[in-house]
């Protein structure tokens, strides 16, 4: 009789604790089924919402090297136009976003090359914020060198600036340009200098092959000449800037600057 009423207790407790258990779990289970169609209900929308990068939006963010005007794919002014508009409708034709294009293009470009000065200053801080730790960071000093008059008597004229790897990886360089063809540039490592660069398209024929590696705490010279001779007929004030690409994932494109009076 004791063994019986056991059993029968057991039943009526298992059957309880089942009921419970039951009453708890299918909230829950109906809590996460509910989350479940939720996040693809709105991955759904999200998707559907999701607006199309067009190339024409993009253009405008960029100014051309040559004119200074933002591209325009109706009028392309120059070889160099045409290369940057047909780079944009690659990253576009790869169904990028339009950040992930911006970058591409900043990356291969410069940061300089944006024409609002806002999108480009949001743009490095977005760098800034994503770069790792352990980075290469390139420096130069000064930042902007004063040549005084220059005459076309005295002919070419150079400068140094102070460059230096302040990271804590290899800062390697492989490419130099300049804002015009009288200005050129080069790097000094090591006691060698490395072949010199000029206005893409301009000037002198600048290499593609090349690069330098400066470790972690070691100095560099970037070397600037200015050639009068290329403006026979230009007198007057003129600003010249100079571009260092390199692997700096924030300053991958540091610009200093040369000024001068041309005169007689």
């Amino acid at each position: 009789m004791n063994t019986k009423f056991q059993k029968i207790s057991v039943f009526i407790l298992a059957f309880l604790l089942a009921l419970v258990l039951a009453v708890n779990f299918v909230p829950v289970l109906k809590n996460n089924i509910n989350q479940i169609l939720t996040k693809q209900l709105l991955g759904e929308v999200n998707v559907a919402l999701v607006k199309p990068v067009l190339a024409a939006d993009i253009y405008p963010l960029f100014f051309c090297p040559c004119c200074g005007q933002p591209l325009d794919k109706n009028n392309i002014c120059c070889g160099q136009a045409q290369e940057r508009i047909d780079y944009i409708d690659s990253l576009v034709g790869q169904n990028l976003s339009e950040k992930e294009v911006v970058l591409a293009y900043a990356k291969k470009y410069g940061l300089n090359s944006f024409v609002d000065k806002n999108k480009q200053e949001e743009t490095q801080n977005w760098l800034a914020e994503n770069a790792p730790a352990e980075r290469p960071a390139i420096s130069l000093t000064p930042e902007n060198y004063d040549f005084g008059d220059i005459s076309l008597v005295r002919g070419t004229v150079t400068t140094l600036f102070e460059l230096k790897n302040e990271g804590q990886k290899d800062l390697v360089i492989n490419k130099l340009d300049t804002s015009c063809g009288c200005t050129s540039a080069s790097i000094v490592f090591k006691g060698e200098e490395g072949p010199r660069f000029a206005m893409a398209g301009h000037g002198i024929a600048s290499p593609t092959d090349w690069e330098v590696a400066i470790p972690p705490g070691e100095s560099a010279k970037l070397k600037v000449y200015y050639d009068p001779s290329v403006h026979l007929d230009f007198r007057g004030y003129a600003i010249r800037e100079i571009y260092i690409f390199s692997n700096d994932p924030i300053d991958f494109e540091k610009k200093v600057q040369v000024e001068l009076n041309q005169v007689d």
